[in-house]
């Protein structure tokens, strides 16, 4: 009879303990779900705004490539007045080392890697369509920065793209752009000039708002 109480009471046991160990796993189960539901929703909500296209060269040769532009962030009216006032008191260099380490996304291209956004300005244009304009430390080969080319003196890469209500649009991409305030010679007010190393600024096709 001891023996029969012995052996049911460790039936008993066994039993608590394989709920216990079955509670255990549906817990960490549940709990792992909830982390890979909460790192996917992190993951959604980094970019307000991800656009797709081509950019069609303009340069001879016909070349091409598709872009990935992912906007997490814009910069506001007062952050562009002091850009443009340090520009202003300095020039280029002064402006790229002011903004230089700021992320409002990345514009990522076949075959390249991905650059940060340094500046993004969004506006409406009287048409209703919206214009968007985004500003990167653009691509330097390690030749062209040892040999000191006057490529060099472009630092900035510059996206603008115009977009109807649906995220359908085209634009103009410039590889290689230096930035400067001009004065106007007849209103005497100082103007943003933004120059092109190359021929033409490239085309921006078949622009879609997939976010």
């Amino acid at each position: 009879m001891g023996t029969s109480l012995r052996k049911t009471m460790n039936f008993a046991e066994r039993q608590v303990m394989r709920e216990t160990i079955v509670t255990i796993i549906a817990l960490l189960v549940l709990a792992l779900l909830s982390f890979n539901s909460a790192a996917q929703e992190k993951k959604k909500s980094k970019f307000q705004e991800v656009y797709t296209g081509t950019i069609y060269s303009m340069n001879g040769g016909g070349f091409s490539t598709g872009f990935n532009l992912s906007i997490s962030g814009y910069t506001s009216d007062e952050e562009a007045n002091r850009y443009l006032g340090i520009l202003a008191e300095g020039n280029q260099e002064a402006v790229l080392k002011e903004i230089k380490d700021l992320d409002l996304g990345r514009l990522s291209a076949t075959g390249h890697v991905g650059r940060y956004l340094l500046v993004v300005r969004k506006s409406q244009m009287p048409d209703g369509n919206t214009r968007i304009v985004a500003v990167f430390e653009r691509w330097q080969r390690i030749r062209e920065v040892r040999g000191g080319y006057r490529s060099t003196d472009y630092p900035f890469g510059i996206m603008e793209i115009i977009v109807n209500a649906k995220g359908k649009g085209s634009g103009t991409f410039i590889a290689a752009c230096k930035i400067d305030l001009k004065r106007d010679k007849k209103s005497g007010k100082y103007q943003l000039e933004l120059e092109n190393f190359g021929t033409y600024p490239h085309k921006v096709m078949g622009v879609m708002l997939r976010k």
